[in-house]
């Protein structure tokens, strides 16, 4: 505690026990003291002691009465000498009292301005701590101060304040690895896509100069070794649309509007998925690419279509569900379909992480997704998975609301 402060406060109530001392002794109780040693009380009470006698004497009927209005009379009387020859001793008393019930209160005051010092200090050395750690790069900070009062509500922030730089750091690193992924498959496209075009152009060339005799069976063999090749194809167009990725053009959107065209517009491009749209009956509002965002959609409901095919015979449901986390609007993309894996959860939005077979994907489409709602300012994470279906959460910053 500041020694200062602590004097500051000590002379104020020493001064504020005086004060009250004073005014009580001197301006209340003795006043009410005075008032009984008044000269004029004592000689009416003794002037009401020689009218009992005369009235006593001058109605001998009531000598009884009078005699006992004047035994009453003369113990009031003698009660006031008393006080009148111990009134020194008395008010000497009296101050002491008063004095000690002073002291009594300024200690408990004293003592209970200690213990509420003390904890204040307590919670000012907690909060220096924990901006301390927090300018030490220290995340998610818990400094557990949960009370109503301003030292709270800067605690509240500074916790809010370690968990967005968490995920600020998080979102870093990840765009950070992630660049580091998209010159690779750069590089890897650039290399492979001239090659792929001499080897098709060596292709066409030989399918001119193949042996009539057996040309269906040739035919067959270069159709085999083109539809490798396209394949390949294919993958150095993935490589190609991850390592150029483009910037999203957003605007503010309703994000319920946005999902319900693209279930309803989407809602037969898997045979063997029904998507379904659940509405949270009010507008929300977000900044968003809407093309970019179909992108991300397509991506997760390919991810379900394939991993319900991968079962068997059967059909398999999407939920959209939009709505609100915190200061963000998000998008719940939940499916019933057999779940992530668990030794990859951790994992699943780098490239090349996949669950597919080999040949049906690159596992590029998950960091794509992902990619593109970073550059929105939002996240995409694995929200929850199991034998019972995985969700997916989109998140948006959330925005004024405006024109869609």
């Amino acid at each position: 505690m500041n020694l200062r402060s602590a004097a500051i406060t000590l002379c104020g109530m020493l001064l504020a026990a005086a004060a009250v001392l004073w005014l009580f002794d001197r301006q209340i109780s003795g006043t009410w003291f005075r008032l009984g040693l008044q000269p004029e009380i004592t000689s009416t009470l003794e002037q009401s002691l020689a009218d009992q006698k005369s009235l006593a004497r001058l109605d001998p009927e009531r000598r009884d009465e009078y005699h006992a209005r004047f035994e009453t009379t003369q113990t009031l009387l003698n009660h006031l000498r008393i006080l009148e020859h111990n009134r020194t001793e008395i008010a000497r008393r009296w101050e002491m009292i008063l004095l000690a019930a002073v002291a009594a209160v300024l200690a408990v005051a004293g003592g209970v301005h200690l213990i509420r010092q003390g904890r204040l200090d307590a919670r000012i050395e907690r909060l220096r701590v924990a901006l301390v750690a927090l300018s030490a790069g220290q995340e998610d900070l818990t400094i557990g101060d949960r009370g109503r009062d301003a030292l709270s509500r800067i605690a509240g922030m500074i916790e809010e304040t370690s968990r967005a730089m968490a995920r600020d750091r998080k979102r870093l690193a990840y765009l950070k690895n992630l660049s580091g992924w998209q010159e690779t498959a750069r590089r890897h496209a650039h290399e492979m896509r001239t090659p792929l075009t001499a080897a098709r152009l060596e292709l066409a060339r030989l399918e001119r100069l193949l042996n009539p005799d057996d040309l269906e069976g040739a035919r067959q063999a270069a159709g085999s070794v083109g539809e490798e090749l396209e394949r390949l194809g294919r993958f150095t167009q993935q490589f190609t649309s991850f390592a150029r990725l483009p910037q999203p053009r957003t605007a503010v959107h309703d994000l319920g509007t946005v999902v319900e065209e693209f279930v309803g517009t989407f809602a037969s491009a898997w045979s063997n998925l029904t998507l379904r749209f659940e509405s949270v009956g009010r507008p929300l509002p977000a900044s968003l690419d809407r093309d970019m965002l179909r992108q991300v959609l397509v991506n997760l409901c390919d991810n379900s279509s394939l991993a319900v095919r991968a079962q068997g015979e059967g059909r398999g449901t999407v939920t959209l569900r939009p709505g609100e986390a915190g200061r963000t609007v998000c998008l719940d993309v939940a499916d019933d379909g057999p779940g992530v894996p668990l030794e990859i959860h951790s994992r699943i939005f780098e490239p090349y992480v996949t669950t597919r077979q080999v040949g049906e994907g690159m596992g590029l489409g998950l960091a794509i997704s992902r990619k593109i709602l970073l550059d929105h300012g939002g996240d995409l994470e694995l929200l929850a998975s199991s034998g019972a279906g995985t969700t997916f959460r989109l998140t948006f910053p959330r925005q004024a609301a405006e024109a869609a």
